[in-house]
């Protein structure tokens, strides 16, 4: 068989096994620690965000909170394993406010009190998912998620 047949074929079997692993599983599925995990993620990215803002590092602020965004959207797939209709709507909302701020802070100059309260208002409907879903602790002060 010619070498470039080979080739040919050996790419083609790669492709099937990759298209076969996709259907099976498109999206991670979280579990309660993984999210917990990512959220972290999400709270230390959007801090950052509000950061850099306040410091005028509006780069910073954007890859920031494109970094937070991504992270969160992949979420949906746990209030879904889970029956949370309600949290994919709020997920759906904070995403649609990450994508304002992105724009935001895509024009140049970028409209600082803008900026500030795009992320106030991200921060808000962290806030609204968070009274719903996460409960602390009265002794320890850490955080658990409620369902």
């Amino acid at each position: 068989m010619p070498v470039a047949a080979l080739v040919l074929v050996c790419a083609l079997t790669r492709l099937a096994d990759v298209g076969v692993r996709a259907q099976q599983s498109p999206y991670p599925v979280f579990s309660a620690d993984t999210f917990a995990a990512t959220m972290k993620s999400v709270g230390q990215n959007f801090a950052g965000t509000t950061q850099a803002i306040s410091n005028g590092d509006y780069e910073s602020a954007k890859a920031r909170a494109i970094r937070a965004r991504e992270q969160l959207a992949t979420t949906v797939t746990f209030w879904r394993k889970n029956g949370r209709e309600d949290a994919v709507a709020m997920l759906r909302a904070v995403t649609l406010r990450f994508d304002e701020l992105d724009t935001i802070l895509s024009r140049a100059p970028v409209d600082t009190s803008a900026a500030g309260e795009a992320a106030r208002q991200i921060g808000t409907s962290c806030q609204a998912c968070h009274s719903v879903y996460r409960e602390q602790d009265p002794a320890t002060k850490a955080f658990k998620l409620k369902l």
